[in-house]
């Protein structure tokens, strides 16, 4: 059985207008009050079930704080970040004495003493043990192949090779 368009269109607005009617008459049940009676076995005691005879109203007021309590920021940010330790202190390394100004001519071995002949720029110098160049330089031992010195603002020795016997 085939419907016309027109009597499909008829159908469907009584059926719209039957369910709005329903709708509206329609009326909301009545509030129903539940009344609880106290338990009377122990598992129900406790369970922790109470009747609202038991409710202690007063737990539900608002606590007042003392004149001397501090309120905290509950919604303040948090972060979790740690900063790193700082750096240790690493020690400087000491300064490198300026490299030797002194160039070797020669040696001369008398009764016995060692004398070692050196040039700086255009001065010439005639070294032993104990002597003291420019005030900057002493001159700690002479031997037969060194020369040690110690560069005397930094305390610190250094060596210049002479050569083997001449």
């Amino acid at each position: 059985m085939a419907l016309s368009a027109r009597t499909r269109w008829i159908l469907l607005g009584g059926a719209l207008t039957a369910t709005l009617a329903a709708i509206v008459w329609v009326r909301e049940p009545e509030p129903v009050a539940v009344v609880v009676a106290p338990a009377k076995d122990k598992a129900a005691r406790r369970s922790g079930v109470t009747t609202s005879a038991h409710l202690a109203l007063e737990k539900l007021r608002q606590r007042e704080s003392g004149a001397g309590a501090k309120i905290e920021d509950v919604f303040q940010s948090k972060s979790w970040y740690v900063p790193p330790p700082p750096p240790k202190a690493v020690p400087l390394p000491p300064p490198a004495p300026p490299p030797l100004p002194f160039s070797y001519m020669g040696k001369l071995q008398e009764e016995g003493r060692l004398t070692v002949f050196l040039t700086k720029q255009d001065r010439n110098y005639a070294v032993k043990a104990g002597d003291t160049l420019d005030g900057a330089y002493r001159v700690d031992s002479v031997e037969a192949q060194r020369v040690v010195f110690t560069y005397l603002p930094l305390n610190m020795q250094q060596t210049l090779a002479i050569g083997g016997v001449n």
